[in-house]
């Protein structure tokens, strides 16, 4: 990655464990294309439950060339969804899935422009 990875914590303290576990989900984001511009992970503490607890609201914004992969995960309010840590892997998996079909349009895009053998 090009710029170091953003971590902003909002409604809540840090949580070095969480923040570790996040530079890991990053590191694998940048192994599947070493394009990755920059990375803005923020966490906030979207509400509280008596019964469910505390819910957390994650957004990923991953930095492409001439391209940028948004991913909002913010669990239902009508059940408990797990650990932070669980959150935290719902969101970071579908930013990988977005950024596997982009990497893949991109490949599919260059293979199309390639001028055909003369």
């Amino acid at each position: 990655m090009q710029t170091p990875l953003q971590l902003t914590f909002r409604s809540m303290d840090h949580l070095d464990d969480l923040a570790a576990h996040l530079r890991d989900r990053v590191a694998r984001l940048d192994g599947l294309f070493d394009g990755v511009i920059s990375c803005h992970v923020v966490v906030e503490r979207a509400g509280h439950h008596h019964q469910h607890g505390d819910h957390y609201r994650f957004v990923i914004n991953v930095g492409l060339p001439r391209h940028e992969i948004v991913v909002t995960h913010e669990p239902p309010g009508d059940r408990a969804q797990g650990t932070i840590f669980a959150t935290a892997d719902r969101a970071f998996d579908e930013a990988e899935r977005q950024l596997e079909h982009w990497v893949t349009r991109q490949r599919s895009e260059r293979h199309q422009a390639r001028p055909t053998g003369l």
